[in-house]
């Protein structure tokens, strides 16, 4: 169950970072002022979507930790979750540049690290 949770929170935050662009093979044309206010409207709404996700899994990171008994692999949770909540509250004001992408791969490597901790302690 356990490994299902951290699989599942590493496969959200590398999902929204490895979605490219739709449009990258297409010619580029100068978009219209409407055009351009529907691209802003649905990149605010997704944002605030994955914020959104991205609180819901915090919550699944908090039970994680409380159910952990090795104090290495909690202090690593907690990380998770203060990084984590730094992400939402970015997402959520639909800031996704590259300070928001580090923030959530170094979610993915504090829970990776966790990961490992908690199997090396013999929690598998």
């Amino acid at each position: 169950m356990k490994k299902t949770i951290i699989t599942l929170l590493c496969s959200a935050f590398a999902l929204a970072s490895a979605l490219g662009d739709p449009n990258a093979d297409k010619p580029k044309t100068a978009p219209t002022k409407e055009e351009i206010a529907e691209k802003v409207k649905k990149h605010n709404e997704g944002a605030k979507k994955l914020g959104n996700e991205q609180d819901d899994l915090s919550a699944d990171v908090q039970d994680l930790y409380e159910e952990q008994t090795d104090a290495n692999v909690k202090k690593l949770l907690r990380e998770v979750e203060i990084i984590m909540a730094d992400a939402t509250d970015r997402l959520e004001i639909s800031k996704t540049d590259g300070t928001t992408i580090a923030i959530q791969t170094e979610v993915i490597e504090k829970i990776f690290e966790a990961a490992k901790k908690k199997q090396q302690s013999g929690g598998g």
